[in-house]
């Protein structure tokens, strides 16, 4: 039997969904199908009730995905103990919030290329909270995520870069201080509800308010477009504002009230072979 099938049934069990299984897997509704029907035929089992659109789990079918748990996380700690000097071999599923693949996606794959050549990478993306979630559930292996907030105690970070967050300004507005930044003009906020917009928010909490309602976007390069074009300005990680400043942009210190943003690998720590876990993290923090 291939442990491929028991991967796609844990999947289907974790997230209730036979489309969102079959994307985490990379593979067609039609193939995710076809194998957990040849998966049955293996084991001479009912394991799904398909008079359901789409097929429920059967109780059978639900106890076949608790054991084949286990059995997968003690195959992959069998292959860590097996392979000592190379510790990421295997399929891993990797999420990353937006902001950070933009920048350090590229780079880690290039050198998992050279580094890891056993290892093969799976990547999603998606909200801090909801990657972390999908880790504790088990729907991903690990996440790279802003941490914000209190730490779950089942879950383990690996800090991966501590980044300075600065204000971005259009050029004439250099010198200025947030403060009064704030009386001049609108606040261009990013996203609210990600790790880096819930940093923002805590950071103006005891602020005065601005006689200027916020302008809210849904992306980084939305906000320093809108910065270059001296409709507001903005607090973005400093990597970030790099990425995209230009003449147009006056980068701004915070020293009244620092602010950072760290950038942390989050992964079980029932993980039975964590080997693989400080592997992948050396060389997020190189690609970082």
């Amino acid at each position: 039997m291939q442990t491929r099938s028991l991967e796609t049934l844990v999947r289907i069990y974790e997230v209730q969904s036979f489309s969102k299984a079959a994307e985490l897997r990379g593979m067609t509704l039609s193939a995710l199908s076809m194998q957990m029907k040849s998966l049955e035929l293996e084991l001479d089992a009912e394991l799904f009730d398909r008079t359901f659109r789409p097929p429920k789990l059967t109780p059978l079918g639900r106890m076949v995905a608790e054991r084949a748990q286990s059995l997968i996380r003690e195959e992959r700690a069998l292959v860590g103990l097996c392979g000592a000097s190379s510790p990421l071999s295997g399929v891993f599923q990797v999420g990353f919030v937006q902001s950070a693949s933009v920048r350090i996606l590229p780079s880690f794959v290039k050198l998992a290329t050279g580094q890891a050549p056993k290892a093969r990478f799976r990547f999603s993306s998606g909200l801090s909270e909801v990657l972390e979630e999908q880790v504790a559930s088990g729907q991903i292996d690990c996440a790279v995520i802003t941490r914000v907030g209190q730490p779950e105690q089942l879950l383990r970070y690996d800090l991966i870069a501590s980044e300075v967050m600065s204000i971005a300004a259009p050029a004439d507005c250099e010198g200025l201080s947030d403060v009064a930044l704030s009386n001049k003009l609108p606040f261009i906020h990013f996203r609210p509800s990600t790790g880096i917009g819930k940093l923002i928010a805590s950071f103006f909490e005891n602020s005065q308010p601005s006689p200027f309602p916020p302008l809210v976007l849904d992306g980084i390069e939305a906000c320093m477009e809108c910065v270059k074009a001296g409709l507001g300005y903005t607090i973005l990680p400093r990597p970030d504002i790099n990425r995209y400043a230009d003449k147009h942009v006056a980068i701004i210190e915070v020293d009244t009230r620092p602010i950072s943003r760290d950038l942390v690998l989050v992964s079980r720590r029932s993980e039975p072979n964590p080997q693989w876990v400080e592997a992948l993290c050396k060389l997020l923090v190189k690609a970082s």
